[in-house]
């Protein structure tokens, strides 16, 4: 039989295959899935990951103008950045997710723990509440009660060609977004954040970069996905709605630097498993000789910085991004390490 992981692939090859099937898992996710009685506390990690790049990039919210890649379904950084004071927050997605019960759900997750989110991001806590009750639609749409205190909607919108006014943001954040993006569409995001972004201007990414279809498998490790070849995961691993795209930590910062950034603070943060658990006999040539912390990274937090120069100035070719990231004895690494969709 199957691994469960492999039949889920199935799965979501034949509701991809469907006409309307994307939306279709969308309605089931939220209607009778996992989306139905979400708890946000599961998402307590990205409370304690965003505050650790925010200090280590020094870098404040209070009146900026920010943008969220993948907004995903619960807007739960925009409303903790709203009760910091960002003067205006685009959120943006591939497809439009968000709904009013998931927002509604968020803004009071957010007042119930307000004590504990104000300790972990070091703010007033009763400030945050009061931003916080103004962003409660009550009987409105959420999308104008949010639009009047400055926080958009962008969806569906693709980042890479935003048509967004250059030199436009401060701020370009993500969580658990670019490990689902084709390599080519990261390189467009890369260079499309680098030309929005106003000089010292900052990008702040929390990514996953761990095999999600072993969540919840304690057998499977999360470096599963590195066994393969790119032909063969393409066959038995991704499909048109769910894609990964097993970019390592140094491919996503090479990228940055490719695009024009410095990148000021990064961390890797591991898994539950260590480098005794690494079986490297069983990865794809690609990965093995990669430094463990590459393979066994859970989330990697990335930041990076706009140089004062025009994006175009400071562009870089990716074989000169790699060696400024971690020098020549990290060459597992390619920028074309992943295969595009």
């Amino acid at each position: 039989m199957l691994p469960h992981w492999r039949r889920t692939v199935l799965a979501y090859r034949v509701i991809g295959a469907l006409p309307g099937g994307e939306h279709l898992f969308d309605w089931y996710k939220v209607s009778f899935g996992g989306l139905r009685r979400f708890d946000l506390a599961r998402r307590g990690y990205l409370l304690r990951e965003m505050p650790m790049l925010l200090r280590g990039a020094q870098a404040t919210i209070e009146g900026k103008d920010l943008i969220e890649i993948g907004a995903g379904w619960h807007p739960l950084l925009p409303v903790v950045f709203h009760g910091m004071g960002a003067r205006s927050i685009v959120m943006t997605d591939i497809s439009r997710h968000l709904r009013q019960e998931l927002v509604e759900q968020t803004v009071e997750f957010c007042l119930e723990h307000a004590d504990e989110i104000a300790a972990l991001v070091d703010a007033d806590a009763a400030t945050l509440k009061v931003r916080w009750s103004a962003l409660r639609p009550g009987r409105n749409r959420w999308l104008d009660v949010w639009e009047s205190r400055g926080i958009t909607y962008a969806a569906p919108m693709d980042f890479g060609h935003s048509g967004l006014p250059a030199e436009s943001v401060d701020i370009v954040y993500s969580n658990s977004c670019l490990n689902y993006v084709p390599m080519s569409n990261l390189r467009e995001i890369a260079a499309e954040s680098t030309r929005i972004l106003r000089p010292g201007g900052q990008a702040l990414h929390d990514i996953s970069v761990y095999d999600d279809l072993a969540s919840g498998q304690p057998s499977i490790p999360g470096w599963n996905f590195l066994k393969f070849g790119d032909e063969e995961w393409e066959r038995i691993g991704n499909s048109r709605i769910h894609y990964q795209n097993r970019c390592r930590p140094i491919s996503y910062a090479a990228l940055v630097v490719e695009s024009g950034m410095r990148i000021v603070w990064d961390e890797h943060i591991l898994g539950s498993l260590g480098e005794a658990d690494l079986d490297r006999s069983v990865l794809d040539p690609r990965f093995k000789a990669l430094p463990a912390e590459e393979i066994l990274c859970w989330h990697y937090l990335l930041a990076a910085e706009r140089l004062a120069a025009s994006p175009g100035s400071t562009k870089i070719s990716a074989s000169s991004a790699k060696e400024q990231v971690h020098g020549d004895h990290r060459a597992g690494w390619t920028s074309d390490s992943t295969s595009s969709r």
